[in-house]
Order: C-alpha cells, then structure tokens, then sequence
C-alpha cells in the first residue's frame, strides 16, 4: 500500500512540476509620442525645440471629414511654439511619456 502511494506521489508530482509552464513575455514599450493640432490651425507654423518649422496648413475640408494629422516625436520634454502671421499664438513646454498622444488646441 505505501509503494502505490509513492508512485501516486511521484506522479502527481511530475505532473504539478510540469503542468504548470512558466510563460516569459518581453513587453517593449513605445519608444515614441506623437502631437495632434486642433483649432484654427490655417496658416499656422510649429517650432519644435531647435528643429526646422513645419507647416500647420489643414484646410477647412479635413476638418469635416475628421482627418488630423499626429506627428511623432521622441517621448521627453520639448519646447513647442506655433505662430501665425509672425505673431506667436502657442507657446507651451510639454513632457511626453512613451507612446502618448498629445493634443495641442491652436487657438
């Protein structure tokens, strides 16, 4: 009777040891942010910190449809300012974590 309970132990044992896999996964967060501009973005240029400008320009028919445009960008803290006309309407420091999206309103 013992010798039938250690070979019902033993294998209850082999089958809790190997039964139960252990799963790694490896989870690599977004290394990048993206900014979206909403409002009157018409005629509008964005500074990203010391970067060359990039044109707003979003007709009124994109609008419509619902169409923005993100732009990506590494997560961290930027310096972002939109100006229209030379006259500076936006002027924000913005902290970016790993895959955030970020709305600006453009006045």
């Amino acid at each position: 009777m013992s010798h039938n309970k250690m070979i019902f132990l033993g294998i209850s044992l082999i089958i809790f040891c190997f039964g139960c896999g252990l799963k790694e996964t490896i989870v690599q967060k977004d290394t990048k942010s993206y900014l979206t501009f909403t409002g009157n973005t018409k005629d509008a240029v964005l500074y990203i910190d010391n970067l060359d400008p990039i044109f707003l320009n979003q007709s009124s028919n994109n609008k419509q449809q619902g169409v923005n445009t993100n732009y990506e960008i590494s997560p961290g803290k930027h310096k972002i300012i939109i100006k229209r006309d030379g006259r500076e309407v936006v002027n924000r420091d913005l902290l970016l974590g790993n895959g955030i999206l970020k709305e600006v309103d453009v006045p």
